[in-house]
């Protein structure tokens, strides 16, 4: 509506209701814009996938669902496009998502027990490798976009895995325990077939990002990852190669990282700038990793 101007428009008066009509025009266009802005926004956010705590004793088991830790590359189906934890886009093949529903999956991209590096090399590539593809599942444990506890959701996820009558998409198996001591005991029996550990899920836990004791992890060691910042020159029989890498954890502190690291790496070590991840027993005093010992080089991240 446009406003009433009182009397007759002359000289500067009238000058000055013409600037303001047009101030008024231009703060619609600001805000028309800032709200087209806001919803473009929205939706290029990358999704805040529901991430895990370790267990501890202590914990009521029976409050969760437990499943196998899949050693694979964590990928989020947002209804158009897959997409890494960190929300960067993972070139799969057209084939591998062909006919998935528009609702958001969250899942792993697997190649099953002791075959990370296979997936990684799959997600990691600059254009997507049928062959690779092919050798991999998508083990879905999720849908972010259900409401409902954890449990609620899973008849929906079932439905919605049948529906698809995808071979290389799975709903991961899921299943209840009574006791910490069973649970322990199916940790063991996994980890001896080659797992990596078991997940545990809150049954009434609704969907959401972040870090809570909604997901466990259960492994019989602790891993971490950490930033390559140096190279260790090598003595003895290592002598001319790497003897350790120098790595920096998240708040800045460094260790050497020269156990299980492998003689191919020795002689060609991960460049300064590489991710890796390592395996510990606690920490120390000054939380350096104890018994640090090099596990793998992180290279799954999609390139941007």
């Amino acid at each position: 509506m446009r406003p009433t101007l009182p009397g007759p428009l002359e000289g500067g008066h009238a000058s000055w209701c013409i600037f303001r009509l047009k101030r008024l025009s231009i703060l619609r266009w600001q805000l028309w814009i800032l709200i087209i802005l806001g919803c473009m926004a929205a939706r290029a956010a990358p999704p805040s996938p529901t991430l895990a705590q370790r267990y501890h004793t202590g914990i009521d088991v029976t409050a969760y669902w437990v499943s196998e830790k899949y050693d694979g590359v964590r990928a989020l189906w947002t209804g158009r496009q897959l997409l890494s934890r960190q929300g960067l886009p993972i070139r799969a093949p057209a084939w591998f998502t062909a006919g998935w529903p528009a609702e958001p999956l969250d899942g792993e991209l697997w190649a099953g027990r002791g075959r990370f590096d296979a997936a990684q090399a799959a997600v990691a590539a600059a254009a997507p490798d049928d062959a690779q593809w092919r050798a991999l599942r998508y083990m879905v444990f999720d849908l972010p976009a259900t409401p409902g506890g954890f449990g609620a959701r899973q008849p929906a996820l079932q439905r919605a895995v049948a529906a698809l009558g995808q071979p290389w998409v799975q709903a991961a198996p899921q299943w209840r325990v009574a006791s910490h001591a069973q649970l322990m005991g199916q940790l063991r029996e996994h980890e001896k077939a080659g797992a990596e550990g078991l997940m545990l899920r809150r049954d009434d836990a609704p969907y959401r990002g972040g870090r809570s004791e909604d997901l466990l992890k259960l492994k019989s060691f602790e891993d971490a990852e950490g930033l390559v910042v140096g190279h260790i020159p090598g003595r003895g029989k290592y002598a001319g190669q790497t003897g350790a890498l120098l790595v920096a954890m998240p708040g800045g502190r460094r260790f050497r990282l020269g156990s299980g690291l492998p003689d191919a790496l020795r002689r060609q070590p991960p460049p300064v700038g590489s991710v890796v991840t390592y395996r510990f027993n606690g920490t120390h005093a000054s939380g350096l990793p104890r018994f640090a010992r090099f596990w793998r080089v992180r290279a799954d991240e999609p390139r941007e």
